[in-house]
């Protein structure tokens, strides 16, 4: 769940980016990429 999820807004960061949409979307789908990341390392961390 958490991997698609970070596909996801993987390639919609990517996309803005490209479109050079506005600084505070990247910035609001970059953060949402950062929360996800740590979700997904957090949850790798807890199974070592």
């Amino acid at each position: 769940m958490v991997n698609k999820k970070i596909e996801d807004l993987r390639i919609q960061l990517n996309e803005l980016i490209e479109k050079g949409a506005d600084f505070s979307k990247i910035q609001e789908v970059s953060l949402l990429l950062d929360e996800c990341l740590i979700e997904y390392y957090n949850k790798k961390l807890e199974k070592e």
